[in-house]
């Protein structure tokens, strides 16, 4: 017979043997979330590869528990096509300009508004604090949840006339996004504000579709914009933000540790993103334009309170016809945050 000792060795061993089989079985079967995330940047360009580190970020801090599938380029469809198909879950999630969103989100077009920021140390700390936040969640009634912004960096002006100040844009035909406010904008300037596709762009400049454009200093680096263009004027005059956005559903079904990794994760990105495009700006980009024959003038401060003395009024009078009331409200809390870091 088996002593009382040995029995209870032995049963000791039974439970921690099948506790442990426990442990590894609940370990095997433990969930594992697929996103599909698609993004309208093409591979190769410093967005894309932020998001790949983003979907990496997203495996490490969730023990591959969600595993992000990225899509570049306008593999998926258009931008609208996959803002829809992010919003009804046929993908889970879309990486995309917040132009794009203000067809079927208005308020989120607050922060497209030119001339808004009076430095970028301001913009991204408004962007980066509770404001950020309230835009973000204009996506929930949307069927989209808004996890963090990411953006291109700041715009500036382009054109193949010389840019001196607001009256150099009357009669000039200018490439805008597909957005009212920056219709708005130049038309104030007295210029014929032309929408055009971005991948038409390039080819827009060269057969003189258009005589100027605004993009950030790397897209116009990847655009290869310096060959079709002769000027720029540094004018930092509005930020491009893009936003992960993830069908509301899908991200509601994750446990919350994931749903905060996804968070984290974007938000160091952003990070990361902005210190490599303003890093390159100064030691890459501009210097390789310049050299390439891009004659570039930075605008005075006097030179810009006189563009924002034009385009500010009829540019917000517009998002105030597109905004409801929690768009206006947003625009507040965007001025009061403005006004307490200044």
């Amino acid at each position: 017979m088996i002593s009382n000792k040995r029995m209870a060795v032995f049963i000791s061993a039974v439970v921690i043997f099948f506790s442990v089989l426990g442990f590894n079985l609940m370990s095997a079967d433990a969930a594992v979330y697929q996103c599909k995330l698609a993004s309208v940047e093409p591979e190769g360009r410093p967005k894309h590869a932020a998001q790949v580190w983003f979907t990496e970020r997203v495996a490490e801090l969730t023990n591959n528990e969600v595993q992000i599938t990225l899509y570049p380029g306008n593999q998926l469809g258009s931008s609208r096509e996959l803002v829809e198909a992010a919003q009804i879950g046929s993908i889970q999630g879309v990486g995309m300009p917040t132009s794009s969103m203000t067809g079927f989100a208005p308020n989120m077009a607050v922060f497209d508004l030119p001339f808004l920021f009076p430095s970028r140390d301001i913009g991204h700390k408004v962007i980066e604090s509770e404001v950020g936040d309230a835009v973000l969640a204009v996506l929930e009634n949307h069927g989209l949840v808004g996890v963090s912004f990411y953006g291109s960096g700041w715009k500036q002006f382009t054109g193949n006339f010389r840019i001196e100040g607001p009256e150099s844009f009357k009669g000039k035909k200018i490439r805008v996004m597909e957005n009212p406010i920056l219709i708005a904008q130049f038309q104030a300037l007295g210029a014929n504000a032309i929408p055009i596709s971005f991948e038409e762009l390039y080819n827009a400049l060269q057969q003189g579709v258009v005589d100027g454009q605004e993009n950030p200093i790397s897209t116009c680096v990847e655009m290869k914009i310096y060959e079709v263009q002769k000027y720029m004027a540094r004018s930092d005059h509005a930020y491009l933000p893009s936003v992960f956005a993830f069908n509301k559903a899908w991200f509601h079904s994750l446990p919350k540790q994931h749903q905060e990794a996804i968070m984290q994760a974007g938000k160091e990105m952003d990070q990361r993103l902005r210190e490599v495009i303003q890093e390159n700006e100064l030691k890459e980009y501009l210097p390789s334009m310049v050299e390439y024959g891009l004659e570039v003038v930075e605008l005075s401060p006097e030179i810009r309170s006189q563009f924002a003395e034009i385009i500010q009024g009829p540019t917000r009078a517009r998002f105030f016809e597109l905004a409801d009331e929690d768009g206006k409200k947003l625009l507040e809390m965007v001025d009061a945050k403005i006004a307490e870091l200044k």
